[in-house]
């Protein structure tokens, strides 16, 4: 950042006494075109008054005004007032007092002292030429710091794709499996994660959504990830509500939620569903995050609701595990879940909420086609409602067919 001191645009400056007469000074003004400014001094050699070059010339250009003022004392030239600056001033400063006073920067000037003593002038225009540079190299600056940060939040964005399943490994062992996962701010909170194969029946697969976007975001999702892998490394065959309670204690006690004195409230919402391939079953559980299933016969889309709690957050309670819902594949074709920010995104000709009773009426109307059809069509649903609104958070949903 540029911090000049304004005696860096220091002029020395002839000045004139208070007796000097005006059309002695238009003369001499008429001759030297460095000057701007012209301080009236008193007899000790400190100035009291200031004359603006262009002013003064401009009232000298008219010839009854100048046979009547030309033999008169300067004093009837000097400015109502005029400002001075100590040398040390920053031109930021000075710019921003003569702005703040409606004083143009395209002409006239002010002084400038040292310890109180005059010691030349500033030009106007020269702090103006300051705030030209200061704002280019700024402007330089912060391109330089924007592509700097763009590069680490790209950067940043291959790390957090990298903790996430692959296409081949979320697909595995369904017929039709799809998401939608876009990050408001390249990098987000909303994630989606598979348990791995270890050669059971079953798998889970679970869509969270954690607090926050952008880089703050991504690092509560890195954390609860990491937390979600520990826990099924550790007990593979645990139930999604036995899961969700864990993932929350474990997150709170990571962010040091769960003492009086702490300072963060992070947490995260999220769905998860255990796929029994032998049972053929699936078991929900959400927290702040409903499964919306699709019945094989013509029954209307059922809402399988998750609890209404938020997880991680701070508290000294344990969370405990939360409820269960069995749902037979053989009564039920299609599974959809999707993050609030497909839900709360406004937009529409009244500028409100997608909200659920629209998701419901999407997964009616594509009831029939595969995971992929579904989320082809939510995302184009969501894009289309949103219109001209600003964005509001990341997008995640995940749909699959067993």
């Amino acid at each position: 950042m540029i911090e000049k001191k304004v005696s860096t645009i220091f002029r020395e400056q002839w000045s004139v006494p208070m007796t000097y007469k005006c059309g002695q000074l238009i003369e001499a003004l008429r001759k030297d075109e460095t000057t701007v400014v012209v301080p009236v001094v008193d007899d000790a050699g400190q100035p009291v008054g200031l004359i603006d070059k262009q002013a003064a010339l401009v009232l000298a250009s008219n010839p009854l005004h100048y046979s009547v003022m030309q033999n008169k004392s300067v004093r009837g030239l000097m400015m109502d007032k005029f400002t001075s600056f100590d040398e040390n001033t920053t031109i930021d400063a000075v710019s921003a007092q003569l702005i703040e006073e409606g004083i143009s920067l395209s002409q006239g000037g002010f002084l400038i002292t040292r310890d109180g003593h005059y010691i030349g002038v500033g030009a106007n225009t020269d702090t103006l030429n300051y705030l030209v540079e200061a704002n280019t190299q700024r402007a330089h600056e912060m391109a330089e710091l924007n592509e700097e940060m763009m590069d680490s939040v790209k950067y940043a964005s291959r790390i957090q794709t990298s903790l996430l399943p692959t296409t081949a490994q979320l697909q595995a062992h369904f017929n039709s499996m799809a998401v939608i996962w876009d990050p408001r701010d390249i990098v987000g909170g909303d994630v989606y994660w598979r348990s791995e194969d270890v050669g059971k029946s079953h798998f889970t697969v679970a869509l969270i959504d954690c607090t926050g976007h952008g880089v703050p975001g991504a690092l509560m999702s890195m954390l609860v990830i990491s937390t979600l892998k520990r826990i099924y490394s550790e007990t593979p065959d645990i139930s999604p509500g036995t899961a969700l309670a864990t993932l929350g204690n474990l997150v709170r006690q990571a962010l040091n939620q769960d003492r009086d004195d702490c300072e963060s409230n992070d947490g995260f919402d999220a769905g998860v569903c255990k796929i029994d391939l032998e049972q053929k079953k699936v078991i929900f559980a959400g927290a702040r995050t409903n499964c919306f299933v699709v019945p094989r016969d013509d029954e209307p889309v059922l809402r399988v609701p998750g609890e209404k709690l938020a997880l991680g957050y701070p508290g000294t309670v344990p969370y405990t595990p939360l409820e269960e819902f069995e749902l037979s594949t053989d009564n039920y074709r299609l599974f959809t879940m999707a993050s609030d920010g497909i839900f709360d995104q406004p937009g529409g000709p009244r500028r409100i909420a997608f909200g659920p009773k629209r998701f419901v009426e999407l997964v009616q109307a594509n009831r029939n086609g595969n995971a992929q059809q579904m989320m082809q069509a939510l995302a184009q649903a969501a894009t289309d409602w949103r219109g001209e609104e600003v964005r509001r958070d990341d997008l995640s949903a995940m749909a699959f067919i067993v």
